[in-house]
């Protein structure tokens, strides 16, 4: 009697934890070597689609500026439930490419690529 006590109550147990791992990706990937190619001041808009495509993002900042974001993360979310608690991580890689265009050139941008790592607990 008492082992299959211990065994219903392990299965509940069992049961009310489990995990879930996904994988992700985010934005178009785009070719970093491309990045050593933007000349400040001489790219044009059209050179930059040419490089990078499309970009993620484009926002009007005034009559004569916009600023475009190439932005590409990849990677695994992996979480695993408890029965009070949640552990979420992350992993993967993130890139980011955001570019001021003045009058249709390049006036300014700045590039940047890493890893992702992020982990949560939610109790």
């Amino acid at each position: 009697m008492k082992f299959r006590l211990i065994t219903i109550v392990s299965l509940v147990i069992l049961s009310l934890s489990g995990c879930a791992t996904s994988t992700y990706s985010v934005g178009k990937n785009f070719s970093s070597e491309n990045v050593s190619q933007i000349v400040k001041g001489k790219t044009t808009s059209e050179e930059m689609i040419n490089l990078f495509g499309e970009p993620y993002t484009k926002s009007v900042i005034s009559a004569t500026d916009e600023k475009w974001i190439y932005m590409h993360s990849e990677g695994t979310a992996k979480a695993q439930s408890y029965i009070v608690t949640m552990d979420v991580k992350t992993t993967g890689t993130q890139k980011m490419l955001d570019v001021l265009i003045t009058n249709d050139v390049v006036a300014n941008f700045a590039y940047t690529e890493g890893q992702n790592p992020y982990s949560m607990q939610v109790n």
